[in-house]
């Protein structure tokens, strides 16, 4: 085999596998999607088939769901109503067990020391009334030491654009990516939330360079997004979240599970027609065999 057939042999071989990790996630109910919610304010979860992604940590009233009401890449997308003070996210959590109506995950799908970036696709609402700068937010989720067993170290960095130097458009899809030199705030991992890790002043400045640098043994448990939590009312949507861990991309389009299509009395009329005729044809074979 010559050099260039080689090299195109093996392109040809990254970008199937690449393909083979684009996931569509389809909704537990039929059009118009789903609704889950919860009035009180203990964080509860549902699973979305055995896709791996839940709807998790919602209380206070909030709702998320796989709907037609903002569709992106297809006819749905992850919409979230959160009233004030409410909360809810959708999470890939691996080997997820419930744990008090919550998903909690039981797995790793890497080291954070490998994980390339992540991006999704997300909307904001004219509506919301929640702080000019609030969107959906993007995080990945972590055990700090490696060890999954002990979960006093699990939290995760979270994207937001406002420590990103960049606005927040409404009623409109808008794409991002994290990248190392991405900024990621922090929440958990034994650290508190918003933990100065470098030598600024600031706490909000550190990369996801910077966070894998400082903690070497931390791996992936899921990933996440989500609304909500001390905000205002908010109305938006997210689709598309994407991840790459040592080159290999995982993308999942969120889509509304169709409905089986009705027959129309006039093909149902047809069918008929045809079984009977099928049955005298049967009957004619018969008698002419006697």
């Amino acid at each position: 085999m010559n050099h260039v057939l080689k090299t195109l042999l093996i392109a040809a071989l990254s970008a199937s596998a690449c393909a083979a990790n684009a996931t569509t996630v389809l909704s537990n109910n039929p059009a118009p999607g789903d609704a889950f919610t919860n009035p009180t304010g203990a964080n509860l979860g549902q699973a979305i088939s055995t896709s791996g992604w839940y709807y998790n940590n919602v209380r206070n009233g909030a709702t998320v769901g796989v709907r037609t009401d903002n569709p992106r890449s297809g006819t749905g997308s992850v919409s979230f109503v959160a009233p004030a003070g409410s909360k809810a996210d959708i999470e890939f959590l691996p080997g997820a067990l419930p744990l008090a109506g919550n998903y909690n995950s039981t797995a790793s799908v890497g080291s954070l020391s490998i994980l390339d970036s992540m991006s999704y696709d997300w909307y904001r609402n004219g509506t919301s009334a929640a702080a000019a700068n609030l969107h959906p937010s993007l995080r990945v989720l972590l055990d700090r030491d490696g060890d999954i067993a002990t979960t006093g170290d699990r939290g995760g960095l979270v994207f937001e654009r406002s420590y990103n130097n960049a606005t927040t458009p409404v009623d409109q899809w808008i794409s991002d990516t994290v990248t190392s030199s991405t900024f990621l705030w922090n929440f958990g991992l034994g650290l508190g939330n918003v933990a100065n890790i470098n030598s600024t002043a600031y706490a909000y400045d550190s990369t996801l360079a910077d966070w894998k640098a400082y903690m070497p043994n931390a791996v992936i448990i899921g990933f996440s997004s989500g609304v909500g939590s001390g905000w205002g009312q908010f109305t938006g949507a997210v689709d598309n979240i994407s991840w790459s861990i040592a080159g290999i991309t995982s993308t999942s389009n969120f889509e509304v599970e169709q409905a089986a299509a009705v027959p129309e009395p006039a093909t149902l009329a047809l069918f008929g027609l045809g079984l009977l005729g099928f049955a005298l044809a049967r009957r004619k074979a018969s008698r002419n065999a006697k």
